[in-house]
């Protein structure tokens, strides 16, 4: 029987895959259903569930709002092609949109946004684990007008932007800090 890498050795090994090193297969319904569930078991104050991903399947519409948000922004004609490209990369792209209650008397700002960060280390855990790569990106494109119409409901944001695929790279070792900088006990 083969020996199983210990869960906190696979978590310290991950490493974001940037979009040229990723391609198909990417998760099935049923591999983004599985990755929910273990981001909706993420700590939350009150069980507030802010967050929500959406699988981005019109990949052209999504690119015309880059391009027309980098033009709005004042991009040159070459800067808004660059972020339209931006939105047909990866094999598959997510947007992790969030509610942010600004006058929480009950959930301070950054505990939201606490929350948020664990729902999408949970989403992405469970993806990397089932051996598909992953990076995190955002930037103004998640502000633009298009997007935020097309994607969020009332008082909604877009968080990020999640490229997945199947890494076709091999990682390397990443450098990493020392663990004893991050923790100390009084």
């Amino acid at each position: 029987m083969a020996e199983k890498t210990p869960l906190w050795q696979k978590l310290a090994q991950r490493h974001s895959v940037g979009a040229k090193y990723l391609t198909d297969p990417v998760p099935s319904e049923k591999d983004y259903s599985e990755a929910i569930s273990a981001a909706i078991a993420a700590p939350n104050h009150l069980r507030d569930n802010q967050c929500r991903m959406a699988l981005i399947n019109d990949r052209e519409k999504l690119a015309d709002f880059f391009e027309a948000g980098a033009i709005q922004s004042g991009a040159t004609q070459e800067e808004a092609l660059k972020a339209r490209s931006k939105a047909v990369k990866a094999p598959a792209l997510l947007a992790m949109i969030v509610k942010i209650e600004e006058n929480n008397s009950r959930v301070p700002v950054y505990e939201q946004w606490m929350t948020a960060g664990a729902f999408l280390m949970q989403f992405m855990d469970v993806l990397e684990n089932k051996g598909f790569g992953l990076k995190v990106v955002s930037g103004s494109s998640t502000e633009y007008p298009d997007v935020v119409k097309a994607l969020c409901r009332k008082d909604e944001k877009v968080a990020c932007w999640i490229m997945i695929g199947t890494s076709t790279q091999v990682p390397e070792g990443a450098k990493r800090a020392n663990p004893a900088d991050f923790f100390s006990a009084y």
